[in-house]
């Protein structure tokens, strides 16, 4: 999540500069108890879960083509700014400025984020609404295998700048990872919303390679190759790597949970297949994503582009539990 404290000082000082109205806001509830509205003089908490919505279709959107549901706000304020938390994401890698803007959608409607494609539904998003500027609240940076687990390390770093796709490309090389392999930025870039090559950015501040805490980094689980003998895997495709990152993810937190988890009965399916039958499959079958979708009737299908994480974690678990 976004410091609070880096949110109200900001919020205040947009006030103290002249801003007519300023708005905190975010999706959930919980904005409320982060910023208590009967504390806060300078500045407006709103939920973006609470109505007025409006029904919109993006006009340039490549994946998201139902119309959705977008806080007036979100399209009707003269400056809007972006202040994501830094984090390692078992489906994007990172999750920074560019994933933030899920945000703007309300209650449970990310999930058609998941359903139309998660990373080019991220773009479909930052073209829609483009951040004027981008404040990465790095206080404490989440490491590990989030978001089925992963803990967070002291970091008081803050990357700013005018251009999402500058910003989210330097955090990802602060978190040490090649911001072209990260789908959303690379596809960002090729619509020209912003630049990844260092040659194009102008980075002022400290060095990257300063910051001492960047040693205390865990990466992800991005792959299950280690897990192959524990579980079987069925992925004929190399097109799926979301949903491979989201099912190593998921199995990944089964063993970080019990080391001598017993899942040798169970098969996942990932990606298309075009003959099913042909492979050695257990009685535990789970078929994971979108592309799964032709044999959802032969074992625990789990539909997204890619599900999260968690989803794949959960259902791994049901044939555990015995469910």
């Amino acid at each position: 999540m976004s410091d609070s404290q880096v949110v109200l000082s900001l919020a205040k000082l947009c006030k103290e500069q002249g801003a007519k109205e300023v708005y905190i806001g975010e999706r959930t509830p919980t904005v409320f108890k982060w910023y208590k509205k009967e504390e806060i003089n300078f500045a407006k908490v709103i939920c973006f879960d609470d109505p007025p919505h409006n029904l919109k279709t993006l006009p340039e959107a490549e994946v998201i083509k139902s119309a959705v549901p977008i806080p007036p706000i979100v399209e009707e304020c003269d400056v809007f700014i972006n202040v994501p938390g830094l984090r390692f994401h078992a489906l994007t890698i990172i999750s920074n400025g560019m994933k933030n803007i899920m945000g703007i959608m309300p209650k449970e409607t990310t999930l058609l984020i998941h359903v139309s494609g998660l990373e080019d539904a991220i773009v479909d998003l930052n073209r829609f609404r483009k951040s004027d500027l981008v404040i990465t609240t790095a206080i404490n940076t989440l490491v590990g295998n989030f978001p089925v687990g992963g803990y967070g390390i002291e970091s008081n770093t803050l990357i700013v700048g005018d251009n999402v796709v500058a910003v989210d490309s330097i955090a990802a090389r602060v978190l040490k990872v090649d911001p072209y392999k990260i789908r959303h930025l690379t596809l960002a870039k090729k619509f020209s919303l912003g630049p990844i090559d260092l040659s194009e950015i102008e980075l002022l501040g400290v060095p990257i390679e300063s910051l001492e805490w960047r040693e205390k980094i865990v990466e992800p689980t991005l792959e299950y190759e280690e897990f192959r003998d524990k579980i079987n895997i069925i992925d004929p495709s190399k097109s799926c790597p979301s949903c491979k990152r989201a099912m190593a993810s998921g199995i990944a937190g089964i063993f970080e949970e019990d080391p001598n988890a017993d899942l040798k009965d169970i098969t996942v399916v990932i990606g298309p297949v075009e003959d099913l039958n042909k492979y050695k499959l257990t009685k535990k079958l789970i078929l994971f994503g979108n592309c799964t979708f032709p044999y959802k009737d032969q074992g625990l299908y789990v539909q997204g582009c890619p599900p999260r994480a968690n989803m794949a974690k959960q259902a791994i678990k049901k044939f555990m539990e015995g469910k």
